[in-house]
């Protein structure tokens, strides 16, 4: 038994309350807890992430405008594939077409005294030799006419400047071109100006027999794709004759054509 207090003695201290029991969770719980904490976070990265287009794939090339786009550089010394690169040489010779594109173009200019230039056609055909015909050719306005062959004779000239006739009449290649007696014609070369003071200048070169089956001789002589023949003929016109078209060759008899410019002399 506790002796009471006698007067003037303080009351003894009130006794301390009890502790609350503890409420700080198990330790197990942290392991749960640090598990499940990251895997709630994954499963909604997957939810929310399944929702997404996903990655937009790349434009294909060509498809995006390129006015729109810089050019990439090419690397240093590395040539672009977009800029055309230096054209191999041809082995090919010139052939005789390209003397042709050579050829100046030609100036139809009028002068004084003579009429504007006309334009028509005209050309060499041969026959079979075995048809006994020669080609008589007026430049005047491109015709021609055929008469029996007699080992180059003519017996109407008609006003032609050209005959062309089967030499030896052996199966190949053998017309001949020469320009009738008391004619005036020339040739105009290829690189020469095709004009009216040039061609009749040409005119009074002469123009003697040559075969034109030989190669050789036409180039030769300058009987070329872009060259032409001259005249002025018996009527005092200027008749420009042009080699624009040369076929076959020792075998087979050859064809001439091409345009024919004629400046027609003016009382």
């Amino acid at each position: 038994m506790s002796t009471p207090a006698g007067p003037g003695t303080p009351p003894p201290p009130p006794p301390y309350p009890p502790t609350p029991p503890r409420t700080d969770p198990p330790r197990w719980a942290w392991w749960v807890g640090g598990i499940a904490i990251p895997l709630v976070g994954i499963l909604v990265t997957v939810a929310f992430g399944g929702k997404d287009s996903g990655p937009v794939a790349a434009p294909a090339p060509g498809t995006v405008d390129s006015a729109t786009q810089p050019a990439s550089p090419s690397p240093s010394g590395m040539p672009s594939s977009k800029e055309p690169g230096p054209s191999a040489p041809s082995d090919e010779a010139p052939s005789a077409s390209a003397s042709a594109s050579a050829s100046p173009e030609a100036d139809l200019t009028a002068p004084d005294g003579y009429a504007k230039a006309l334009s028509t056609m005209w050309g060499l055909a041969p026959v079979p030799c075995t048809q006994h015909e020669q080609q008589l050719i007026d430049l005047d306005d491109g015709t021609s006419r055929t008469e029996d062959e007699n080992n180059g004779a003519v017996q109407e000239p008609g006003g032609a400047e050209l005959l062309y006739w089967p030499d030896t009449c052996t199966g190949l290649g053998d017309y001949q071109l020469r320009a009738l007696p008391n004619t005036r014609v020339g040739l105009l070369r290829v690189d020469a100006p095709k004009s009216f003071d040039s061609c009749r200048a040409a005119a009074g070169t002469g123009f003697g027999t040559l075969a034109l089956s030989e190669r050789n001789d036409r180039e030769d002589r300058g009987f070329v794709e872009g060259a032409a023949l001259c005249s002025v003929t018996d009527k005092g016109t200027v008749a420009m004759a042009v080699i624009e078209h040369i076929s076959g060759d020792a075998v087979d008899d050859v064809s001439v054509s091409g345009p024919l410019h004629v400046w027609a002399a003016t009382p």
